[in-house]
Formats: C-alpha cells, structure tokens, sequence
C-alpha cells in the first residue's frame, strides 16, 4: 500500500494527477541518467527534497538558497536568486526543470501554492538575518517537514497492529546499528520501560542474535533500520521470527529486513545530499515511535497510568520530576532541595 505511493508514484493526488504533472530523465553530477519522479500538482517542496541526491552541485546551491526562504523566493527574480545561490541563472533554470517546471516563473506559482496550502509547517514569523539563524532554519525546517511527510504516508494499519502487539507483549526487545538507528532503540527502550513493559535495547549484532533466540510466542522484536540492509538486525528478526515472536520493522519497503518482518511499518525519507547535514529520516523514526508508545500506554490503559505513576513519584521525591500544569505528581518537589 504504502510502497505504491510513496515509490512508484501511483497515487493521483500526489504524482502524476494535475496540470504541469510530467516524468523526465535528467543526469547527475557524473553525468549518469537519473530517473526523476511524477510531478506533484502542488507540493513543491517534498518534491525538491526528493530529487535532491540526483541533483547537480549547482542545483543543490539553488535548492538550499530556496530552502533557506521560500516565501521570499516567490517574489524575487531569477538573477537575484542566481546570486544568493552563487550560480548562474541557466542553473536555476536547470534546477527548475529538474523539480519539474518549465520555467523560473512557472516555480515560484508552484511554490506559492505549496505554501498557500501548508505554510503553517514551512516557515516561521521569524527572519534570521545571521549564519546560525539561518543554518538552524534549514535545519529545523528540514526536521519539521520529515515529520510531516512521514505523517502523509503513514501505514496507520500496520501501526495499529504494532500497538497491539508491544501491548499484549510478554517482552519487547529493540534491535538498532549504526548512530542513527542505535540511538533510536536506546531512545524506544526509555519509553516503554516507563509503562511497565519488560524490556532491553541490543545495538551489537552477536547480541542481537542471542536475544532472538531466546525469545518465544507473545514476545515482540522490534527493529530500526532506515537502509533496511543492516545483516545483523535481518538475520536477528528472521532468528525471532522463526522461534514465534512477534517481529516488527521500521524501515524503507521493499528491502530484505521488509521482507523478513511479519509487521512492517514503512518509512522513506529523502536524505540531504549535505553529507554535514542531520539526517532527517531520524527525525521521522522517532515521531513514530513516540506514536507508538503512546498508543501502547493508552492501550494499557490501568497498568502504564500506574507505572508511570510510580516513576514519576520516584524522581519528585528526589526532587528532579518536572511538573505538569494537570499533574504535579506530588508536593515533595516544593520541599526539596535540588540534588546532583
């Protein structure tokens, strides 16, 4: 389902459907053909980002330039945008085509419809007139719209059923390797241990393997990769899945830890082609798995709404819970005194 819209474009109302809509074949910086996705009729700016890796180096320029002020980029002029890029201006031609539009002019009308339609997640009141300003707009900015694009696609169903699973659960255990996917399993074990849930996160691959094969019917493996070609996790779940776990994946579909896992949750993120830039897929995969806690906490009901009581007595007893406008957990915080 997913896979259908999100890679081969099918879906009318995002790739393909409307006036402008096009596929065209355009080279890299090795001067390798790229194949270039549908046109969206309106969202302009998932689409630049997804083209961005096939990008030449001087379109990239043009595409942080836009990045950087999209509002002001539907009111300035094709030289002016040429020069904050640092470009010539049959590169922001080029950059135009690529993002499917047959003109500079043609662009900026598509992106003020874009940003007619979702300026509220696009830009802030805010204008940053200094590097770091800006660079934390590009940042953050590029945050926000992984989490966005992430919520248009989201296989709500296969969500629904990983809830279901971690809460019936007898165990969980996280399976992540590399920084990015590692710090999310480590980051998935806080939220579930809180709700009472017996629970371990395992970055190291050996690890990995034993844990599997340790586990039995009613217990869950969960597994965070956004290549989906990570051999110990595949090699992990298959072991799990093998011995009647419940096995779980947040990964890009169609790859070999897709194909091992019995619930697929299925992410594809764009990622900068500024390999000194955050990658914003990592942002996508905690959101969803904040989604996910929470809906095991609800479907808990009782038993998290107690645990979670507990932890929170526990750390305002030494004085380190922060309270909430609804919950002030209890009134030792306003006694004692602040503790290493």
């Amino acid at each position: 389902m997913m896979e259908a819209r999100r890679d081969a474009g099918t879906d009318g109302r995002r790739f393909g459907a409307g006036r402008g809509a096009r596929s065209s074949r355009q080279t890299g910086d090795r001067g390798l053909p790229v194949q270039r996705d549908p046109i969206a009729p309106i969202d302009l700016v998932s689409r630049i980002q997804r083209i961005e890796g096939g990008l030449s180096a001087a379109e990239r320029k043009v595409a942080a330039a836009v990045a950087a002020d999209y509002e002001g980029t539907t009111r300035t002029t094709i030289g002016d945008l040429a020069a904050r890029a640092g470009v010539s201006q049959p590169s922001v031609t080029r950059f135009c085509r690529s993002a499917g539009c047959g003109s500079f002019g043609e662009f900026k009308v598509r992106l003020a419809a874009t940003l007619a339609v979702a300026a509220v997640y696009l830009r802030t009141d805010r204008v940053f007139n200094d590097d770091i300003g800006q660079l934390a707009q590009v940042v953050m900015m590029r945050a926000s719209n992984a989490i966005r694009d992430c919520l248009e696609n989201l296989d709500t169903p296969s969500v629904g059923r990983a809830i279901a699973a971690i809460a019936a659960s007898n165990r969980l255990d996280i399976y992540g390797q590399g920084g990015g996917s590692a710090s999310i399993a480590e980051d998935a074990k806080l939220r579930f241990f809180r709700l009472g849930l017996p629970v371990c996160a395992y970055v190291d691959g050996h690890q990995q393997r034993m844990s599997a094969a340790t586990l039995r019917p009613r217990d869950v493996a969960l597994a965070i990769s956004n290549s989906g070609a990570s051999k110990p996790v595949i090699g992990a779940i298959e072991i799990a899945r093998s011995y009647g776990a419940t096995t779980i994946a947040l990964t890009r579909p169609e790859t070999p830890l897709a194909a091992a896992a019995e619930i697929v949750i299925p992410i594809v993120i764009p990622e900068d082609a500024n390999a000194l830039m955050p990658t914003a897929s990592r942002y996508a995969h905690l959101a969803v798995m904040d989604t996910i806690a929470a809906g095991v906490a609800s479907e808990m009901g009782a038993r998290s709404r107690e645990a979670l009581r507990r932890v929170r007595y526990t750390l305002a007893n030494i004085g380190v819970a922060i309270p909430s406008p609804s919950s002030d957990p209890t009134p030792l915080m306003k006694t004692r005194k602040p503790v290493e």
